[in-house]
């Protein structure tokens, strides 16, 4: 029967997918790059190739938009230009809306919270939500934040004690970023201790651990076709695909259990506590939750099931897969780079002397860590192209002028509806036209520039010093501030104990795809994500 399902659903894709393409308004004027198979398009090169390579150099040579061959030929629009990108995302969620594959996918593990919700929904959703994640809600979170990344660090003194010399060792610092960045949305979020860092057994942890990299990384020619045709399905067969015995949605269907098992439990207790005026509910995300939903108009309420949701879109969109990538790639830079860390340590002892203690006022005077951790998040995105559908025809304005494919020059680009547009975030934080001739170094001194009024940011996109990372408009990342605390104080805790660099082994680390980017190592592609580092103790 599951066979009869799946070969009835790509004969119902494939033959949308050609009436679509049949009737669509034809945008191949615009540039475009070669493709070695029509039936899978630039696919291979844009998801097998590190992230962003194909980017750069398809960037280079059509401008900051293009167009890239998906299947059979069908052609999907990238975007990196920045006011096309403030233009759409003004309006995303009502006019440029998630496709459905995106959203089917997202509600097989996170469910029908913010992630899954259009329109009305998601207003009446990030409504709610907001509180949760204000300026002094974050800010409260650092002390937090210092206590777990401090146990991680003794972690890494320990590991060191035990390698022989008592100096240093080669660590999978990117394994443990993870594994602390979870424990650190367990306690602030939801008030769970999860004990990853120690190694506790706990199932939502478990479901959690390296989840897109396991389920959508490194994917096959084959899984590329297979994906890219499901995102022609209607909504009625994501219904069957859900029962379908594939290793990659058993995955999600575990973190979809246990993210509710565990959501059902919180709620109960902080409704008790509310209850009872008890101490159960605290200044977690959750907490905060569940009183603003309680105060919240009956027609903004949200549903038992939305609430669940948004423990496990809150869960999914920070530890393992953003803020812990992040980190990773914040760490390989400064193990290339020892006078950067040997800068951020100086800047430590200037502001934060050799005590334990510090306070937000004082992470805010390091201007310098700040400049590095902003540089970072611009050169390596974790979050590099998601990608969107306009539900009505539209024009799309340009900032700089590209050339179609016979010479003219072009200032907007008219869409049909459903047409499918790739944004290119990882090429929006790369364009010369915003982040000038250098656009491709690693030079977090241009933040001081930019600070001091000596270098301009040519661009209105971006809810972070114009960073394309937690994108712009009704769909930007609620909890940025959240995460740009937690790494800063990563970086402090971290350098502040040790010195990185690089093995000795000279193996090249990559910028995988899966879902979002992930470090991998050259010729250990298999293990999955990791990130070795040699890491010795400071005196």
């Amino acid at each position: 029967m599951s066979q009869v399902l799946v070969a009835s659903a790509i004969v119902y894709a494939t033959s949308l997918f050609l009436y679509r393409r049949w009737k669509s308004v034809s945008i191949s004027y615009i540039q475009a790059p070669q493709t070695e198979s029509f039936v899978l398009g630039n696919f291979p090169e844009y998801f097998q190739k590190e992230v962003g390579e194909c980017e750069f150099e398809w960037q280079e040579l059509f401008g900051a938009v293009y167009r890239m061959k998906g299947l059979f030929g069908a052609d999907r629009l990238m975007v990196a230009d920045p006011k096309a990108l403030q233009y759409m995302y003004q309006s995303a969620g009502t006019q440029f809306l998630k496709p459905t594959i995106r959203r089917e996918i997202s509600r097989m593990y996170i469910g029908r919270g913010i992630a899954w919700a259009e329109g009305e929904d998601h207003i009446r959703q990030r409504k709610i939500m907001t509180p949760a994640f204000g300026n002094i809600e974050s800010r409260g979170m650092m002390p937090l934040f210092r206590e777990i990344a401090n146990r991680m660090c003794s972690h890494w003194k320990d590991v060191i004690e035990a390698a022989g010399n008592g100096k240093s060792a080669k660590i999978d610092v990117a394994g443990w970023l993870s594994r602390a960045t979870l424990d650190a949305i367990g306690e602030a979020a939801f008030g769970i201790k999860f004990g990853s860092m120690e190694n506790k057994e706990d199932k939502l942890a478990n479901a959690y651990h390296s989840l897109l990299m396991e389920a959508f990384g490194l994917p096959s020619r084959g899984r590329i076709f297979a994906q890219q045709l499901a995102a022609y399905f209607p909504m009625w067969v994501w219904q069957l695909i859900d029962r379908l015995p594939s290793r990659s949605l058993a995955r999600l269907r575990t973190v979809a259990y246990e993210g509710d098992r565990v959501a059902k439990e919180l709620v109960h207790q902080k409704l008790q506590a509310l209850k009872t005026g008890s101490e159960g509910l605290d200044k977690d995300v959750m907490s905060v939750l569940v009183q603003a939903n309680l105060s919240a108009s009956p027609e903004n309420k949200l549903s038992d099931e939305e609430l669940y949701a948004q423990m496990r879109y809150i869960q999914c969109s920070n530890p393992y897969e953003t803020s812990g990538n992040t980190l990773s790639f914040i760490l390989y830079e400064l193990s290339k780079n020892p006078s950067i860390q040997n800068k951020i340590r100086k800047e430590i002892a200037s502001i934060l002397g050799a005590g334990a203690e510090y306070t937000m006022a004082q992470l805010d005077r390091m201007h310098y860590t700040l400049a590095v951790i902003k540089e970072v998040l611009r050169v390596h995105p974790v979050v590099y192209g998601p990608f969107l559908v306009a539900k009505e025809p539209d024009v799309i304005p340009l900032s700089k002028p590209i050339t179609s494919v016979d010479g003219k020059t072009i200032s907007s680009v008219p869409i049909a509806a459903g047409q499918v547009i790739q944004v290119s975030l990882s090429g929006y934080n790369r364009l010369k036209d915003v982040w000038g001739e250098d656009a491709h170094e690693f030079r977090p001194e241009r933040w001081l520039e930019i600070q001091e009024g000596k270098r301009e940011v040519n661009s209105p996109f971006g809810v972070y010093s114009n960073l394309g990372n937690f994108v712009n408009g009704t769909i930007s990342c609620l909890g940025w501030r959240f995460a740009v605390i937690e790494m800063q104080v990563f970086v402090v805790e971290i350098v502040r104990n040790f010195q990185l660099s690089l093995p000795s082994d000279g193996k090249r680390v990559l910028r995988a795809t899966s879902g979002v980017m992930a470090p991998v190592v050259e010729g250990e592609v298999e293990k999955g994500k990791q990130l070795p580092l040699t890491v010795e103790l400071r005196d």
